[in-house]
């Protein structure tokens, strides 16, 4: 499904952007990534438990997701400068940017690239444009982003995310279930604790696959999409971020993003045909 773009998006990002992490001038580690990655070896990417894009399968307690496939081809495509290993760190959306800039790990996808994040990281891409979709409980009716603009309208949300900053944005009346965790979501919506939950379309489309009883698909109008991109460090000699920009510029050329992402969701069990022949814009 194609989302459309308009002004008002333009200044939603903008007010986004006022609300994002604050700079820290001083980055924890001397080198830059590129030389870290010449002398370590390791390619270390930031994670956390997100089904579709990182998560640790339980019967084999092995990191799969669309990022981890990526990362296993960018870790290869950095053979000649000696890298050997790839490693998952462990992080939070809201803190991702500051673990770059410290050295923690060395990229972090899906990230919304705001001006004051620009401030403490870079970004290199886009990967893709992805939209903002709700996911209504059974009995709930709602179309447009003034439907849900009520204090009677409760949203269930993850905390400091990016969708939460959002939902501050097109609906500041309605009621806030504030969560912790995007499993927690669905829960909320099938318990009745939330007349619908925000979510990114690829997570609300998964989320509906692997529970279709959970409610209904929304794209609230007027429709928003944002673009999605890699934060990695803002290096003075700019080589890995140069090298990341153009590695996916090359990936998304060739296909290899969007057939990631097609790969992971039906492992997920997202039947083929029900995954639209071009996915991504």
């Amino acid at each position: 499904m194609r989302f459309t773009s308009t002004m008002r998006l333009f200044a939603l990002a903008t007010a986004v952007a006022s609300l994002a992490v604050t700079a820290v001038s001083t980055p924890a580690s001397a080198d830059s990534t590129w030389q870290r990655l010449k002398k370590t070896g390791t390619l270390k990417v930031g994670c956390l438990a997100n089904i579709t894009y990182h998560n640790i399968n339980k019967d084999t307690g092995e990191w799969e997701g669309m990022v981890i496939e990526a990362t296993k081809q960018m870790a290869k495509d950095l053979e000649p400068i000696g890298v050997k290993n790839w490693a998952c760190e462990m992080t939070t959306w809201g803190t991702s940017a500051l673990g770059i800039q410290a050295g923690k790990f060395d990229t972090m996808w899906n990230l919304q690239a705001t001006p004051l994040r620009a401030t403490v990281i870079t970004f290199a891409g886009p990967l893709f444009n992805q939209g903002i979709m709700m996911v209504n409980r059974k009995g709930f009716s709602a179309t447009t982003w003034a439907d849900y603009d009520k204090p009677s309208v409760k949203i269930a949300v993850v905390t400091g995310t990016s969708t939460d900053l959002v939902r501050k944005l097109v609906a500041p009346n309605a009621y806030p279930v504030a969560l912790t965790s995007q499993n927690d979501l669905s829960l909320a919506v099938a318990a009745n604790r939330a007349d619908a939950l925000i979510t990114w379309a690829i997570a609300g489309s998964v989320m509906k696959a692997r529970n279709p009883g959970v409610g209904d698909i929304v794209i609230p109008t007027p429709a928003y999409t944002f673009p999605q991109y890699v934060g990695v460090a803002r290096d003075d000699d700019r080589e890995f971020a140069d090298f990341m920009h153009w590695w996916i510029e090359w990936q998304r050329k060739k296909g290899n993003i969007e057939q990631w992402l097609k790969d992971r969701l039906i492992q997920l069990g997202m039947p083929a045909e029900a995954i639209p022949k071009k996915l991504l814009n």
